[in-house]
């Protein structure tokens, strides 16, 4: 399965957000579901830590990587997740860039330059298969949105929150509104925009019993 995001600045978005912050998925939506065992264990865990692998290419700024962690954080505060950057972009790699990979590893891998194969204005995708989640983004498209109002390391942190959410909703898609729209005005991205880019309440919990999920699978290799 591949998630992307696409960048459009064309389009029109007029969404206030309340309407990101309290809208739920459609009624008919399948809801990710849990064991009465499960939720009381998940009940008695503290915020679950989940561990970020940024791996970059030669040359690239540690200041606009530090910038992008801010970022992403800030887009992503509303969930209950407590996020674990780990650089594995510097030449001095860290053993946690190293070990294998836990289901509470997610990867973020950015690009010096878009894949082929990638959609014309997109600026990033992610991959998923069962535990195994990785997300790419396309520098030198982040680097194209630049501007003296859009500055680079907003730009990278609000892609990295998309593509980090995606990795976490496995069972969803883009929406109409907020962080998870597929396609963002150039507004969106300028680092004193208005717009929202919030999400919704059902997807904040459906991210946080997956971050639960995955510290418990991980639990669960761990002991054996």
């Amino acid at each position: 399965m591949i998630c992307g995001m696409v960048f459009c600045s064309r389009k029109a978005f007029a969404a206030r957000c309340v309407m990101v912050w309290l809208a739920g998925f459609p009624s008919g939506s399948t809801a990710l579901t849990a064991s009465s065992a499960t939720e009381a264990s998940l009940g008695n865990q503290s915020t679950p830590e989940l561990k970020i692998r940024v791996y970059g290419f030669p040359g690239l700024s540690a200041w606009v990587l530090r910038g992008g962690y801010s970022e992403a954080a800030e887009m992503l505060r509303a969930v209950s997740i407590e996020l674990k950057w780990i650089d594995c972009a510097s030449l001095v790699l860290s053993t946690s860039c190293t070990s294998p990979e836990l289901p509470t590893d997610l990867t973020v891998r950015i690009l010096d330059k878009a894949l082929p194969k990638a959609s014309a204005r997109a600026l990033g995708f992610a991959t998923l298969s069962s535990d195994n989640a990785a997300a790419f983004i396309f520098y030198d498209r982040v680097v194209a949105q630049r501007t003296h109002t859009r500055l680079l390391p907003t730009i990278l942190g609000r892609v990295m929150a998309h593509e980090i959410t995606h990795l976490l909703l496995p069972q969803r898609d883009h929406s109409d509104l907020g962080l998870m729209r597929g396609e963002w005005t150039a507004d969106d991205l300028r680092i004193t925009s208005s717009a929202c880019l919030g999400l919704p309440i059902r997807s904040v919990e459906f991210m946080q019993k997956e971050a639960f999920r995955r510290v418990l699978s991980a639990q669960g290799l761990m002991v054996k």
